[in-house]
């Protein structure tokens, strides 16, 4: 069954001058992390790789992630976990709560450029270090607060772990099987894209800060960074008022979804057009014959390749599957754990694991930083430090050191967005990339999606829609386009393609998420723009990079997180990996671009320079699981796949409770009244908390006075605590255990996050009205920007709709020129009869 995989491609990368000035993108920022978790320190971490002296400031007794597993013995210094999310760092110790140690900070802060806090709101200001006097007394000063809810709000002072943030915003709600309860994402995910959307923000702020001289405070929620991510589910309900579930566990469609085969599981995602490749690859070249066949989204289609499918998988090995699928482009993945990750021979082609010498654990392998630069560079990788390393080298520093106080005119120049100014040419399409430039456009760039009149972003038609008004009113693409102009250009005819590339003379970022090799085939790879502006900002968006054997691999969102690792991990206990429940490559990568951009034009603005980036979607889903990977590595494996069980914490799980009035699901017929209820124990202080809420006698039990005797008994304190919270409403069960000091959370659904009181409070949630679908709803950015001014909703562009506008206005076409333009198709707006999405 071997058939010839297809030649890679050869890449043109930019010069080795252009790869050494990618080593300085954030040289001589300094970064004060008084992180708490790991959101934070993740951000704090990814600013390190590119270059910022980032100083983490710990207690005397260590970091609070120190403590947590993975870990390869007692000393603070053995925390695998740390090892990752350290790397690149200094570490200082101080105790906040003293006078010296709290001096010894704001002389820190005094000298720094970024300042990373994740402690709980107010928490820093009790201890004399009150942000709001700092951004005052240093105006360019960027803070970053990471919190559960944010820094107001009815729930601004509740607790979370990476199981309620993810129930609280939503994500969770779609991840598991429709019979069973909702499941968690392997690991501390929640906390790992608060972490991006962090470092992304703060890149931002970093850019914006050295154009206007200002500095902000920042107020990221880790529940507006979930509620950001419900791909087409979380904009139906907003919308529509329409609910969404678990309805299809791993296999929303068969072509779309999870399979056993010979020897386990093996992942596949194709779109409606990669159908053909599928029936090609699995033997049944004769269904593209059949009308019935043109999608295998089609329900009858779909109902018959739920059987073909999982019998072709069935007989055949996972590896043989992924090599015999790469020669007919079908989307069949391979789902690594840690162990096949470290082996994979594609991501060793491209050098993606970096080793270094730690202290205490000695060599071991560190994921890449997501973002590929010049020819290649991944940013520096350097072991974490030991608690408290470098003490002395920092005070030293600070007895020679004198603090800036650079001033600026607040009144003019904070009105203004942070990427006021800047334009993007945007060629993305489906989620990835829209979600990355929806940011970017959210905060002030003027970004123009160009889509092709034959070819329009396919989630605009992938409810069967192929004109006008409906390729206009996808509540997919509507949430995830807003703030942008659209133009529809043909750039197969020469005419479109020279219109193109007169927008792209007047553009200061070009970004696409086209397979590999597209660019350069079509004359829009980075040389071919760099020739039109020498400082172009360019981001590619390959789903496996540019270079190494998988790069000609197809890659959507499902096929990235298996490809990435993440699937292998997570899953109900004793049973097979699962999906999360969105395409989950896809937000992370288009939140790593849009920083990618933020960073591009900082490193412009103090050099002169554009730059050329890559994220392969692939390996940013690696650096999610780094301690995973590490903890494999130097011999101390996490469990895999335990449900919503942690390694240790107990109780720690989510319970149903009291069902609720029926919900509708209308585009399913599906009706839902489940309800649930996320409790996470950390502490023996929260665990005395749960029990005076439920005052049930049987959780007295002497084997339950340690979280090791809770772990060891979770079962029955599970049993106790399920009976509880099944006559209990999952809103006043949460209120109530967080008032005891417990993290606890409803599980909200996506219509349970488009009406939440909180994010409503907070601003989060607002009315939005599209010409071709009405009065909505949308969510707005979660960077939120104290200084800067709310971010608009505008109405994501009806197709072509700004055509006229952009090309006359940014390309200087006449309207003889346009009008010769429609005459010959070059532009429309609306899809020309017959293609295709």
């Amino acid at each position: 069954m071997a058939r010839r995989v297809p030649a890679l491609p050869r890449r043109i990368w930019p010069t080795r001058a252009l790869r050494l000035s990618g080593m300085w993108m954030l040289h001589g920022i300094r970064v004060v992390e008084l992180s708490t978790e790991v959101g934070g320190a993740f951000a704090g971490r990814l600013l390190a790789a590119y270059g910022a002296d980032v100083v983490v400031v710990e207690p005397p007794g260590g970091h609070a992630i120190r403590s947590l597993p993975p870990r390869a013995g007692e000393s603070p210094d053995d925390s695998i976990l740390f090892a990752y999310l350290g790397a690149g760092k200094r570490s200082i110790t101080a105790d906040l709560d003293s006078v010296a140690g709290r001096d010894l900070v704001l002389r820190l802060i005094a000298r720094a450029d970024v300042v990373i806090d994740s402690y709980a709101p107010g928490a820093l200001a009790s201890k004399g270090i009150d942000v709001a006097r700092l951004i005052e007394s240093y105006p360019r000063l960027l803070v970053c607060s990471i919190t559960p809810f944010g820094q107001d709000g009815p729930r601004a002072g509740w607790r979370a772990t990476a199981l309620t943030a993810a129930a609280a915003g939503g994500q969770m709600s779609m991840c598991g099987d429709p019979d069973k309860p909702p499941l968690k994402t392997a690991g501390h995910q929640a906390h790992y894209q608060a972490g991006l959307h962090a470092f992304s923000a703060i890149t931002t702020g970093l850019f914006a800060a050295t154009k206007t001289g200002i500095g902000d405070w920042l107020d990221i929620s880790m529940q507006e960074v979930q509620a950001s991510t419900l791909e087409g589910a979380g904009p139906i309900a907003l919308f529509t008022g329409s609910e969404a579930g678990r309805t299809a566990g791993n296999k929303p469609f068969a072509q779309w979804g999870i399979h056993e085969c010979a020897d386990g599981y093996i992942g596949v995602a194709a779109m409606p057009r990669q159908s053909f490749a599928v029936y090609d690859c699995i033997g049944h070249p004769e269904l593209k014959d059949d009308p019935a066949f043109a999608s295998g989204w089609s329900p009858d289609a779909n109902e018959v390749l739920g059987v073909l499918i999982p019998e072709w998988t069935a007989e055949r090995t996972a590896a043989d599957i992924f090599e015999y699928a790469a020669g007919f482009r079908a989307p069949f993945a391979m789902i690594p754990g840690p162990r096949e990750l470290l082996e994979w021979p594609g991501l060793k082609d491209v050098e993606f694991w970096q080793e270094v010498d730690h202290a205490r654990l000695g060599r071991h392998p560190l994921p890449s930083a997501p973002i590929q630069w010049g020819e290649g560079w991944r940013g520096d990788a350097k072991p974490a430090p030991l608690l408290g390393q470098h003490n002395a080298d920092i005070r030293a520093e600070l007895a020679a050191d004198a603090p800036g106080t650079i001033g600026a005119d607040t009144a003019i120049q904070a009105a203004r967005l942070a990427l006021d100014g800047v334009r993007v040419i945007d060629m993305t399409a489906v989620w990835a990339g829209p979600y990355g430039t929806r940011f970017l456009a959210d905060h002030g760039a003027e970004v123009v999606k160009v889509e092709g009149p034959s070819f329009a972003d396919p989630v605009r038609t992938m409810g069967g829609a192929r004109s006008a008004p409906e390729i206009n009113q996808s509540n997919y693409f509507n949430e995830y386009n807003r703030n942008k102009l659209g133009v529809s250009l043909d750039i197969k005819q020469p005419a479109g393609m020279e219109a193109l590339k007169r927008l792209i003379v007047g553009a200061d970022v070009f970004i696409e998420n086209w397979s590999s090799g597209v660019a350069e085939r079509i004359g829009l790879g980075y040389n071919d723009l760099k020739k039109l502006r020498p400082d172009i900002i360019y981001v590619s968006m390959p789903g496996f990079g540019h270079t190494g054997r998988d790069a000609l691999r197809i890659g959507f969102g499902p096929t990235i997180e298996q490809m990435g690792g993440l699937v292998a991990l997570q899953g109900y206990e004793g049973d097979a990996p699962h999906r999360s429940g969105i395409s989950y490559g896809d937000p992370v990568s288009g939140t790593i671009a849009a920083g990618a951009v933020a960073m591009a034009l900082l490193n412009r603005e103090r050099t002169g320079q554009g730059c050329y980036a890559v994220i392969p979607q692939r390996d940013a889903i690696c650096s999610l699981i780094g301690e995973f990977v590490l903890a494999e590595a130097l011999g101390h494996p996490l469990p895999l796949r335990i449900g919503n069980s942690d390694p240790v914490m107990a109780p720690h799980n989510v319970y149903r409770t009291r069902d609720t009035e029926p919900r509708i699901a209308r585009a399913a017929g599906i009706e839902f009244t489940d309800s649930w209820l996320t409790i996470a124990v950390d502490s023996e202080d929260a665990w005395a908390g749960l029990k005076r809420v439920l005052g049930d006698d049987r959780l007295d039990a002497p084997a339950y006075s340690s979280m090791a005797g809770r772990h060891a008994n979770r079962e029955q304190i599970d049993a106790v605590i399920g009976a509880w919270a099944s006559r209990r409403d999952p809103a006043d069960a949460a209120a109530e255990l967080q008032a005891a000091g417990v993290c606890a959370a409803s599980v909200l659904t996506c219509l349970g996050v488009a009406t939440d009181a909180h994010l409503e409070a907070r601003g989060f949630l607002r009315a939005y009205e599209h010409p071709d679908t009405g009065p909505g709803r949308t969510t707005l950015s979660p960077w939120r920007f104290r200084r800067r001014p709310v971010p608009p909703a505008h109405a994501a562009p009806r197709f072509g709709e700004h055509t006229r506008d952009v090309l006359q206005r940014l390309a200087g076409c006449s309207e003889a020129d346009l009008d010769a333009f429609a005459e010959r198709q070059v532009t429309t707006d609306d899809l020309i009869p017959g293609a295709a999405g």
